[in-house]
């Protein structure tokens, strides 16, 4: 008879280790989950705003008196698995990006305005078109 009491003993302590188990993953879902999504995408609109004020940067400095540049740039589609939106706002030293997840990051370009006539042919560019046109003119 004591051969039988251990079976159902040891589902009960299986069952309860289990449904710790489920009930800690559910309280640590942002820790274990939504943290590193977060991080993730943060550090990817960072890339992305960082090569754009690069290559921005790098246009103004070799830009020739009197005269102009067209640029396009590729869009990745997506960032940490979310649509977004780039918006560069006329007569502006700014680039911003915004995340449909929630998102909202701003790149300044110092002195950009002083230097050159900066405008974008598109102003709002979604991760879906994947394309960015920049028009660059100096006087």
């Amino acid at each position: 008879m004591r051969s039988g009491a251990v079976s159902p003993i040891s589902f009960i302590i299986f069952a309860t280790a289990v449904i710790v188990f489920i009930a800690s993953l559910y309280l640590y879902h942002d820790t274990l989950l939504a943290f590193p999504s977060k991080v993730t995408t943060e550090q990817q609109f960072n890339d992305l705003g960082n090569a754009f004020s690069t290559e921005i940067m790098e246009m103004i400095i070799t830009l020739p008196h009197d005269g102009s540049v067209t640029v396009t740039e590729r869009l990745p589609s997506e960032i940490g698995g979310y649509s977004y939106r780039v918006f560069i706002p006329p007569a502006s030293d700014q680039l911003q990006l915004y995340s449909f997840k929630g998102f909202s990051l701003n790149y300044t370009l110092s002195g950009m305005s002083a230097e050159v006539n900066a405008s974008a042919n598109t102003t709002t560019a979604y991760g879906g078109v994947k394309e960015l046109t920049l028009g660059f003119r100096r006087w």
